[in-house]
């Protein structure tokens, strides 16, 4: 087994209500001690155990608060944190940051220094998640197969996302309402969501003149081309919460799927009023030097929205940590458009 490592030693390395949860009415004490990684500060709520969740690969079972909590899906970790729950283990993405704990979060981590699982979007060693000792290990946005789920499940009881939904296609009010009830929060988990949603409806009422604009966020591929993404993408969510639609001519691309790739002599089907493009300034050089992308009219017109690093990080993974966060940067920089004169 390798040896564990805590994150900042490791430098490589989804308005729905939640489905499937039958909570049973028992009460339960709880250990009001300080936070620590893993706990949580104030204890399960009452009657939160016994609960039984089910998932993609079956139920589980869970008869008291964990205290010990693997996150293994992505985002996953902050909607803990969010929940005042410091995970013992964090998934890493590439970008940003390299420990797996966003700008968003870290006044949330508390000084705490979890153990960072590499690789957590493709292939992440198991033996990294037992060596941290979980008493529950959440999995929830990822994609997790029946042999990964055998394997994480006989280290500790393992959550997962709903049978009925599509690996990173997860609406972020049920994954909070799910991990709330997991780590015996429910009610917080709601409170949470609420909150959040009421944050957008109160950006998108201040902001009348964004509803109905066409708006597209992209990342730009190696091979030139720009990935669009669809409302139901991870991306696009908080856009249409605010009330921006698609372009017209991109509307019809996507065919169920979560992308369209624009190749470089098809950008026109980009033009519209707002287009955000993740992490610009890595991609502005190459950008700049396609006459097609220069002479679109969103361009021309000062419809380009560049997002930094941090930012292209939290909208690609709506949590109640990373939509505040992205809200106040995406709403700024929207009203420097044509669009928010």
């Amino acid at each position: 087994m390798p040896p564990t490592l805590s994150r900042r030693a490791v430098l490589s390395l989804t308005f729905a209500t939640v489905a499937g949860l039958a909570v049973s009415a028992c009460g339960s004490d709880s250990d009001s001690s300080p936070a620590a990684a893993g706990e949580n500060a104030s204890g399960a709520e009452p009657g939160a155990f016994p609960v039984t969740i089910d998932h993609v690969h079956g139920s589980t079972t869970l008869t008291q608060a964990p205290t010990r909590v693997a996150a293994v899906g992505i985002g996953d970790a902050d909607v803990l944190l969010s929940l005042g729950v410091i995970p013992v283990l964090v998934p890493v993405w590439k970008g940003s940051v390299d420990d797996g704990i966003g700008q968003w979060a870290d006044a949330s981590l508390g000084g705490a220094d979890p153990i960072a699982l590499a690789n957590a979007t493709s292939s992440f060693d198991v033996e990294t998640i037992a060596a941290s000792t979980p008493d529950l290990i959440v999995a929830v946005n990822n994609a997790i197969n029946e042999s990964t789920y055998q394997q994480l499940s006989a280290i500790a009881p393992t959550v997962l996302h709903a049978a009925d939904q599509t690996d990173w296609v997860l609406p972020w009010q049920e994954v909070t309402q799910r991990i709330g009830a997991a780590v015996g929060l429910p009610e917080r988990a709601a409170e949470q969501v609420r909150e959040v949603e009421e944050a957008v409806v109160r950006a998108r009422t201040a902001n009348p003149h964004f509803a109905g604009k066409s708006a597209v966020l992209v990342t730009v591929r190696g091979d030139g081309s720009l990935r669009a993404f669809s409302p139901s993408a991870a991306r696009s969510q908080l856009l249409t919460q605010l009330g921006f639609v698609l372009p017209a001519a991109l509307s019809t691309r996507f065919d169920n799927a979560l992308y369209f790739d624009v190749s470089p002599e098809n950008l026109d089907l980009l033009d519209g009023d707002v287009l955000l493009v993740d992490n610009y300034d890595a991609a502005r050089e190459r950008l700049t030097s396609l006459p097609a992308f220069t002479n679109l009219e969103v361009v021309r017109s000062g419809g380009l929205v560049g997002l930094d690093p941090v930012v292209s990080d939290a909208v690609s993974m709506p949590n109640p940590l990373t939509i505040p966060f992205v809200l106040d940067q995406f709403v700024e920089k929207i009203k420097r458009t044509p669009v928010g004169a």
